[in-house]
């Protein structure tokens, strides 16, 4: 599926605040990363991209079909699963997959028993099914949300924040997941966790208050400050001096010491040597630097 976001503006009403700003993006097959900090405007915009919420401005296509006027049509070919993950405690998965199997329209009792056991099956809850929702842990959670967003074989797969709260183990359990269930289709994975993209997408957008600050290929962005960033191990107080020299991407304090990465045409300090740009430096250097 081909996404293309064409001048989309959301301004809310209350105190008209301008959460998105002409926001122009093209999306193809594959996981497509969306960063950003929070309140930077990624789940307004996953909403109106889910039909959820209506733009205030702007237009969005999918295979060159226009949103507004095939919603029903999108809506059936699109998997979603928002940042809080609530799914009827009290149910099982099995319970909970028919309930949503029956909502989207999925009479047939067998077909219905051939989608929740394949469902189940991909997202490694096979030996779970009549454990209760409400006992799941927070990335059976995920994975239980995934597997019902999964049930009507969509093209598009909208994922908004997923590994925030997971434990190490459950959150590589999870992007292993999105890997594996990524192949002929599209997936807009939404985080402000860089790690969780980095090895994952190929193409990915920085927001920034509403603003696209970057979109394109991940490794032509962290090419744009290749030969320009640094790393200065001093004393504390050193990264202060830095800020007003050069753009701070990260401090780390060892033994007491400061080792601070920045980004600069050349090095500020006699005791800075230049390193390879990350994702997260890269990232960084678009919002214009760490917040104090």
């Amino acid at each position: 599926m081909k996404l293309e976001i064409k001048n989309l503006t959301k301004i809310y009403p209350r105190g008209k605040k301008k959460a998105l700003d002409s926001v122009n993006i093209e999306i193809g097959e594959g996981i497509f990363g969306l960063i950003g900090r929070n309140g930077a405007g990624k789940t307004t915009l996953m909403r109106i991209i889910a039909t959820i919420m209506d733009a205030t401005e702007g237009e969005i296509y999918y295979d060159g079909k226009e949103l507004k006027t095939n919603k029903e049509e999108l809506r059936s070919s699109l998997g979603y699963l928002p940042q809080s993950t609530k799914l009827m405690p009290r149910l099982n998965i099995v319970e909970f997959l028919d309930y949503v199997c029956i909502m989207k329209g999925i009479k047939d009792k067998a077909e219905r028993k051939a989608k929740i056991e394949e469902a189940i099956e991909t997202v490694g809850l096979v030996g779970e099914e009549k454990k209760r929702l409400g006992n799941y842990s927070g990335g059976m959670l995920r994975r239980a949300g995934i597997a019902q967003a999964l049930i009507s074989e969509p093209k598009l797969l909208i994922i908004d924040e997923p590994t925030t709260g997971l434990d190490p183990e459950e959150r590589l359990y999870f992007l292993n997941l999105l890997s594996k269930i990524a192949n002929d289709r599209t997936i807009i994975f939404s985080t402000h966790i860089i790690a969780d993209i980095e090895h994952l997408c190929k193409n990915i957008c920085v927001i920034e208050t509403g603003e696209v600050k970057y979109l394109g290929d991940k490794t032509e962005f962290m090419d744009g400050i290749k030969g320009k960033t640094w790393e200065h191990s001093g004393e504390p107080g050193d990264e202060n001096i830095l800020r007003k020299e050069a753009v701070v991407t990260s401090v780390a304090y060892i033994d007491g010491k400061p080792l601070v990465r920045y980004v600069s045409e050349k090095p500020v300090t006699e005791a800075s040597v230049i390193v390879t740009p990350s994702l997260e430096d890269a990232y960084i250097f678009a919002l214009g630097g760490i917040k104090r």
